[in-house]
């Protein structure tokens, strides 16, 4: 009985110092660039968990003092990445309701692809136009945007309904294509004074810039879209249906879901760093929106959000999701914007229309009157 109990503790001391060292990795995730060291990525995407787990694990060996001391002080080490994850103060009803912001709205649309698979496209697109008319945006950002292609190559007007917003920017790429192409598109009702592609090293573009002319001036807005995971098999584990993954859970699948997310991790690092650089050498202040494909416990999003403001550390609330096909918290939607550009609200609006939920940020001008 005593050798069983001598067992159990080891066992149970272990679990902690395993608990301890992932969450320490989760810390370090974002300073590792995966090209280097790519498994380190991983427990960037579980940092919440691990932080709260950890949490546990400290209150559990409180009698261990020295250890759960340890603990205590990496959690506190790591409140600032956890207060990234989980939103303390919530949207501002008194600034939703104030006039003299102007609204933008960054969304995946899936191709306006219903993922209940019970509306058409055209009535996706539809919901989805009505939304940005419903929120008063002035300020769009859309990625995987269908249109098709007309035999001269050029774009014919997408699907069924022309664009809210008077000035619009598409992505373009293989000119010659006649079939629905997925792009970025950014509108907005202001002019467009210029306009741009950040390329990635497969020549597919994973950004666009816009230079819009605001009546306080000139913003240069980036719309993003960084490589996708591609785990279209294990999306399973992340809605807690895992039965289907399970009966096809083999070694093999295991060695290709990791190889996915090695690839990811390390194509999203070199567009980061692209993309960082071309901000830095940007004229005017930048607004950064759309599908980092990251959490912001990961390489990508520190490169691209230093010096600039976390729209969700000003409006966020609680643990919130981006991605709708899960119920833990990746927020992987981001809205980044320089100091000069005040952000008043964060919203993420629940709709089924995508895999991804709308996010809406409103903000205004810090030198304006």
């Amino acid at each position: 009985m005593k050798l069983i109990n001598r067992i159990f503790r080891l066992l149970f001391r272990l679990s902690g110092f395993l608990l301890l060292a992932a969450l320490v990795a989760a810390l370090i995730s974002p300073h590792a660039d995966p090209y280097h060291c790519w498994i380190i990525s991983f427990f960037g995407l579980a940092y919440p968990l691990l932080w709260l787990a950890n949490l546990l694990n400290a209150l559990l060996n409180i009698r261990f003092r020295i250890f759960s001391r340890v603990i205590l002080i990496i959690l506190l080490a790591g409140l600032p990445m956890m207060l990234k994850h989980f939103g303390v103060y919530g949207p501002d009803k008194y600034i939703l309701s104030a006039g003299g912001a102007y609204t933008l709205v960054t969304y995946n649309v899936h191709g306006f692809s219903d993922i209940s698979g019970k509306k058409s496209v055209y009535d996706v697109q539809f919901l989805v136009h009505e939304l940005y008319a419903r929120e008063n945006a002035g300020l769009i950002c859309m990625q995987e945007y269908p249109v098709r292609r007309n035999p001269s190559g050029g774009f014919n007007r997408n699907m069924n309904i022309s664009p809210l917003l008077p000035h619009n920017h598409l992505s373009w790429y293989e000119p010659d294509g006649i079939y629905m192409e997925s792009v970025l598109m950014t509108s907005t009702r202001q002019k467009i004074q210029n306009q741009g592609t950040v390329y990635s090293p497969d020549i597919e573009d994973f950004a666009i810039y816009t230079d819009i002319s605001f009546p306080e001036g000139t913003v240069r807005v980036y719309n993003v879209h960084l490589q996708s995971l591609m785990l279209k098999e294990e999306r399973s584990l992340l809605n807690n249906s895992t039965t289907g993954y399970i009966k096809k859970s083999t070694l093999r699948q295991g060695w290709v879901t990791a190889a996915k997310l090695r690839r990811a991790f390390i194509l999203r690092s070199y567009q980061a760093k692209c993309l960082a650089q071309h901000i830095q050498q940007s004229p005017w202040p930048v607004i950064v929106a759309g599908d980092f494909n990251d959490t912001p416990a990961s390489f990508a999003y520190r490169i691209l959000s230093k010096g600039l403001c976390d729209s969700f550390e000003s409006g966020g609330q609680g643990f919130t999701t981006t991605f709708s096909e899960s119920h833990y918290p990746i927020r992987i939607d981001h809205v980044l914007a320089s100091p000069q550009i005040k952000i008043l609200s964060y919203e993420r609006k629940l709709t089924g229309y995508s895999d991804h939920y709308p996010i809406v940020v409103r903000f205004s001008f810090r030198n304006s009157n």
